[in-house]
């Protein structure tokens, strides 16, 4: 597999779905469940218990969030197909499994598309008590499926033996918090499209607690990662990230638009107790994704250089 800006591309874009629908699907499934024993619904079948539960609000964020990380994720998979050079590789890959990382991935993320399609169904449609039934299993196993195709993105690097700069048994965890992140940006932003912006406000106070602490791990693993590749190698590779022609991306890109301004808007929200304009959190929602765009276009390739 050549490595190039279509490659970039899908591991943003297939991240960001799965870690959307990762934090949107949890919020259904603690609304769906937390009030499973209520005695206000005794005899109403849980998915329309479920649909009662969920407010108009968290309907129309879940399916603006559902319907952001199915676009994403189907352009990440034309990108995938488009640096193919051959799109029948990818039916094949069905024909003939194997225990290879690209094999699996492609399961995941083929299943993926099924659940986050019935999701985004369910948010869209009225459907029955059956079909919510579907939509809940749909969004648990999901949820699973979603975390093997974030952690994927980031094994399928670390198993390129030629590139050393990738060789991290951080780098999947890396990738997973900074999907996950990603993933909460596109839920501020479907919290900033909802009209009613005063009953969503609960939201961003949830999403700023989760996200500021993603952003935090992320650093703790970013230099997780610097620490035991350099250690690995006497070239030092990470530090063509930090001071090589990646440098600029790297540190305006990820560390200043992924990690810093982020945290810093939401820590002064939560320490004053109020919460910003919508229009500030939507920059914020959108720094948030130019981070995680930043962070795998400079390992990509600053990877594809020091291998070269």
């Amino acid at each position: 597999m050549a490595f190039g800006e279509l490659i970039v591309w899908y591991l943003f874009l297939g991240g960001t779905a799965a870690g959307s629908f990762a934090v949107l699907s949890v919020i259904d499934l603690y609304t769906a469940f937390s009030h499973a024993g209520d005695p206000c619904f005794p005899r109403m079948p849980l998915g329309c218990q479920r649909h009662r539960l969920r407010s108009t609000t968290q309907g129309r964020i879940a399916r603006t969030g559902y319907s952001i990380a199915f676009v994403m994720l189907v352009v990440g998979m034309l990108c995938l197909l488009a640096d193919l050079g051959r799109p029948e590789v990818f039916y094949l890959l069905f024909l003939y499994p194997t225990s290879s990382f690209v094999s699996i991935g492609t399961f995941a993320l083929s299943l993926f598309a099924v659940c986050l399609t019935i999701a985004l169904a369910e948010s869209v449609l009225t459907l029955g008590p059956v079909g919510e039934k579907v939509s809940l299993v749909a969004k648990a196993f999901g949820a699973a499926l979603a975390v093997v195709v974030m952690i994927y993105t980031g094994l399928l690097l670390e198993n390129v033996v030629a590139v050393s700069l990738w060789r991290s048994a951080w780098l999947p965890v890396l990738f997973l918090l900074s999907a996950l992140s990603c993933g909460c940006g596109v839920v501020f932003l479907s919290v900033c499209l909802c009209e009613n912006y005063t009953g969503a406000l609960r939201w961003f106070r949830g999403l700023s607690l989760v996200d500021a602490a993603l952003i935090v791990l992320e650093v703790l693993a970013v230099a997780a990662c610097a620490i035991t590749v350099n250690a690995a190698s006497a070239d030092r590779p990470f530090d063509a990230l930090l001071v090589g022609e990646q440098s600029c991306a790297f540190w305006f890109g990820f560390v200043g638009c992924g990690i810093l301004a982020p945290l810093a808007i939401e820590v002064s929200a939560l320490v004053a107790r109020r919460t910003h304009r919508s229009s500030v959190i939507a920059v914020m929602a959108v720094l948030i994704l130019v981070g995680g765009l930043s962070l795998r276009f400079v390992l990509v390739s600053a990877g594809v250089q020091t291998a070269a």
